[in-house]
């Protein structure tokens, strides 16, 4: 029996999803010809940034393709760094490892913003570096949170911090929504995001696959770092993937009643087997599980799962083969040795109740020998 039960690290691709990627491989045409063949492929571009554009609530014209998040959230902010060299950039310690690489190496203000024991950053703190930032220092500043923590699924409070930036004329709002979007239905206008990422490998697409949407507050304040056809990006328009992109978006189920109920009964059972959620249990991604054993490798127990033919994770996908703990346990307050036992469990719609019961007696026939 195979259980995959990694699906924050990346979803089977849907079956209509890989259906428009054959269709339109097989297009010749360059999108950026003026020929009839070169019009045919670039249809595909254009169709896709309308309908994904209606779906976020922004204009077509805000819509970059991109690799997936990484490659979006470097556009974005080495973009805004190049724009203006005296700006500040604000975000948490428990970003993506892209986002946490780039402040250690990066030369500007930054001001990375502490979560507490549940991974919750602290509006009122962030108000206050927004004060001094744009009336002590009056410089440009760039907020750029995600809004699911892809290890434990926290979800950050996007309204509050969206109106709080909103109020300022100098402040922009980028948000990784990676793992929020496969789940919830997003309106960048009513949450004041003024920029967002993704990538359609955790929505059922093709990875390779994903989004850059700039708003032209922010697009305004970004210089290119890659220069070519989309301005801000450059490189010919991959059509099979962003036509292949657009029918993953189609394909989002919102519906995630069932999806909850498998959650909250794998979570009932890890806990009785002496499991310790980290993080709280409210705020968190419908489909997530991050969970330690004490006593247990993190490591080992994914290995041995593995061998048994379920897959789950360590923390992100980018970290989760490293004997390192993850500097998001860490942030949550967790020791070391504590870090080092975490495990996430990210189900999907296609999980099965019967997957359950196998993962919980598996689990539970392995603990012994653990401990």
């Amino acid at each position: 029996m195979d259980i995959y039960m990694d699906n924050a690290a990346s979803t089977c691709v849907k079956e209509n999803v890989l259906n428009v990627f054959n269709m339109t491989a097989r297009l010749c045409g360059n999108p950026s010809s003026i020929h009839r063949k070169g019009t045919l492929a670039n249809d595909y571009i254009k169709h896709a940034r309308d309908e994904i554009s209606t779906k976020l609530n922004c204009n077509s014209d805000d819509i970059f393709f991109t690799m997936g998040a990484t490659m979006s959230n470097q556009l974005c902010i080495q973009g805004f760094i190049s724009k203006n060299p005296t700006g500040m950039v604000i975000t948490t310690n428990v970003e993506h490892d892209d986002i946490m690489m780039l402040m250690n190496n990066v030369h500007c203000f930054k001001q990375i913003m502490k979560v507490d024991h549940n991974g919750i950053i602290n509006v009122g703190c962030l108000k206050s570096v927004l004060d001094y930032a744009t009336k002590e220092m009056d410089v440009p500043v760039l907020v750029a949170i995600q809004m699911a923590n892809s290890e434990t699924g926290i979800i950050q409070p996007i309204q509050e911090i969206g109106d709080l930036v909103n109020q300022y004329d100098n402040a922009y709002l980028y948000m990784d929504a990676t793992q929020y979007i496969p789940y919830y239905p997003i309106d960048m206008c009513e949450l004041h995001i003024d920029g967002l990422g993704m990538s359609g490998q955790k929505i059922g697409g093709i990875k390779g696959s994903g989004l850059f949407v700039a708003r032209q507050k922010l697009r305004n304040n970004i210089n290119p770092i890659i220069y070519g056809e989309q301005g801000l990006i450059g490189g010919t328009y991959p059509t099979p993937l962003i036509a292949s992109l657009e029918e993953a978006f189609h394909s989002i189920d919102y519906d995630l009643t069932i999806l909850r109920e498998n959650r909250d009964e794998l979570l009932a059972c890890l806990k009785s087997m002496g499991g310790v959620l980290v993080g709280t249990t409210d705020n968190r991604l419908p489909n997530n599980i991050y969970i330690r054993f004490p006593g247990v490798s993190g490591l080992t127990l994914m290995n041995l799962l593995s061998d048994r033919g379920i897959y789950i994770g360590t923390g992100s996908a980018c970290s989760s083969e490293s004997d390192e703990p993850s500097h998001v346990a860490l942030a949550y307050g967790l020791t070391t040795n504590e870090a080092l036992e975490c495990v996430r469990f990210t189900l999907s719609n296609e999980t099965t109740y019967g997957e359950i019961i196998y993962v919980v007696e598996t689990i539970k026939s392995l603990l012994p020998l653990l401990r």
